[in-house]
């Protein structure tokens, strides 16, 4: 099965408290798992191996300007959002990266 979030990394560091242990984990999006329930994507608290479910609001490393993006299947099929080579976010007329060159 494919995930969408799986085929692009940002490159940012995300931090979130688990529930059950109250410990503040660290990762960045290389690192997550997949399931069909956690298709944004999940990791494992280290303390307590409790599922955490990602989401993008919690980087701590986002750029002031760069916006909070959310994956929605209607708003992937029409442009993405971020290169996905690279992982730079993409300008509303970037028809490429402007980093890596790669096509939108």
């Amino acid at each position: 099965m494919s995930f969408q979030r799986a085929t692009w990394h940002s490159g940012l560091t995300y931090q979130q408290t688990c529930r059950t242990c109250y410990t503040t984990i660290s990762y960045k999006d290389d690192v997550l798992d997949f399931r069909p329930w956690f298709a944004d994507g999940f990791v494992y608290c280290p303390k307590c191996h409790t599922p955490l479910r990602h989401n993008e609001a919690y980087a701590i490393d986002r750029p002031a300007n760069a916006p909070c993006v959310q994956f929605a299947p209607q708003a992937q099929a029409q442009r993405a959002n971020f290169c996905p080579k690279c992982g730079r976010a993409f300008e509303e007329k970037d028809n490429f990266c402007a980093v890596c060159g790669t096509k939108r």
